[in-house]
């Protein structure tokens, strides 16, 4: 049996920064969502574009999961029965981004899951987070969750200057904007150079295109101590595809 499938529908579009759309969902089948899941994914239940209809079909059928992506929850309001999805646009085609650009009030998703937490430590003595524009949701969220004296250091890709995004942070947390078109640049691993290398007390966040993720977790094995249950290293696309 498969995660539970819900049919939610649009409440509210906002364009958060040229390359982040904002997209509040709504419905009945959000009764029973779990609370305390921000970060965690959910598959979106996309609908075929050439269908007709703008509602997607649920269940498990053959050819099911060609209309199913990851994306992370930003934030859920069990009262309002809210959930919140941040899509990142305006640099890519494809089902989900297309969807977005041209949701509107009223539209259908389908959502399956929620998944877990992905951070490994939310405790942790120190912590790290390495993410491109499209794990900006997932480091925002999970920045939130964070004890107030956490602290560590979070690398971010962003496209331009406007899609920097304020979000609750603890103060010991330095957060270094990436502004570059670049997601597989090497800012990313300059930054991990300049980290200890004894990082055995440190949970460590990487999620970004796949050949940044395995040059990460290169170098983390040759030059850094890291325990690795405190390690979530997850390609989140892939440039080859």
């Amino acid at each position: 049996m498969g995660p539970k499938m819900r049919m939610t529908e649009v409440l509210s579009v906002s364009q958060l920064s040229p390359h982040m759309k904002r997209i509040v969902l709504t419905g009945d089948a959000l009764a029973d969502f779990p609370e305390g899941k921000e970060s965690a994914h959910v598959k979106a239940i996309f609908p075929d574009p050439n269908s007709g209809t703008n509602k997607p079909r649920l269940g498990m059928y053959i050819g099911f999961k060609k209309w199913m992506r990851s994306y992370t929850i930003r934030s859920f309001d069990k009262v309002s029965r809210s959930l919140t999805i941040d899509f990142a646009v305006n640099d890519h085609q494809g089902l989900a981004s297309n969807w977005a650009l041209n949701a509107k009030v009223g539209d259908f998703l389908g959502i399956a899951g929620p998944g877990d937490i992905k951070h490994a430590d939310l405790a942790a003595q120190q912590h790290l987070f390495f993410g491109d524009i499209t794990a900006l949701p997932a480091i925002a969220a999970t920045l939130e969750m964070l004890p107030k004296n956490a602290t560590g250091h979070a690398y971010i890709q962003v496209p331009e200057q406007a899609d920097i995004q304020q979000f609750s942070a603890p103060p010991g947390i330095d957060i270094h904007w990436l502004v570059t078109a670049n997601k597989l640049t090497d800012e990313f691993l300059t930054g991990l150079k300049l980290c200890a290398k004894n990082l055995r007390e440190t949970a460590i966040f990487i999620a970004a295109e796949a050949s940044v993720v395995k040059q990460l977790k290169g170098h983390l094995n040759s030059h850094c101590q890291y325990d690795k249950s405190k390690l979530y290293a997850s390609a989140y696309w892939n440039q080859k595809r």
